[in-house]
């Protein structure tokens, strides 16, 4: 397969993981009625260029419905990571296609930690606001609902999303090398 073929791919992953993962907070914010709920992939917002930000009446995090929505696109992406894992590992991606497939798989298995951990680096620690981050913004929401700190909620994710990776690592290798579960 050419270089250029498997950048091709490379690329196309990366747009189809970014589309997936916006696609998640589409979906939930639908399923709390707010059917115009959409995401613009690439395009311009008071003056700035945007990429892939989604657009929804459910956006502010002081419900559970707007925190659920925040985390809904880290965790689709997470479910849809096993999903692709196990297509990898049974073979049942066309070598053609596979650095496509690897390409979301990856994005999408890594997707949960690596945004917990940079809302948490950058948000949380460096006291930076970050509006329009998933996780600073579930944190910041969900904190005030259960009345919790934002440190504590940061602290379950960063737990939560690191055992994931942990526990998942031999089959993130295994996905990886074609070899089995």
């Amino acid at each position: 397969m050419s270089a250029v073929l498997i950048a091709a791919q490379v690329l196309a992953g990366l747009v189809t993981f970014v589309c997936l993962h916006e696609l998640g907070h589409v979906l939930m914010a639908r399923r709390y009625g707010d059917r115009s709920a959409r995401f613009t992939l690439l395009g311009r917002r008071n003056g700035a260029w945007i990429v892939a930000t989604t657009h929804t009446t459910l956006a502010d995090t002081d419900s559970w419905p707007g925190v659920k929505v925040a985390l809904a696109g880290p965790l689709f992406t997470r479910l849809l990571a096993e999903g692709l894992g196990l297509m990898l590992v049974l073979g049942l991606t066309p070598a053609v296609a596979r650095p496509f497939v690897l390409t979301v798989f990856l994005l999408s298995r890594t997707d949960f930690w690596l945004y917990t951990l940079r809302d948490f680096a950058a948000g949380y620690l460096a006291r930076r606001s970050l509006p329009g981050r998933d996780i600073a913004d579930a944190v910041r929401g969900g904190a005030a609902l259960v009345g919790r700190s934002q440190g504590q909620l940061f602290a379950l994710l960063l737990s939560v999303s690191t055992l994931d990776l942990i526990v998942g690592w031999p089959r993130l290798a295994a996905t990886l090398t074609g070899g089995s579960l």
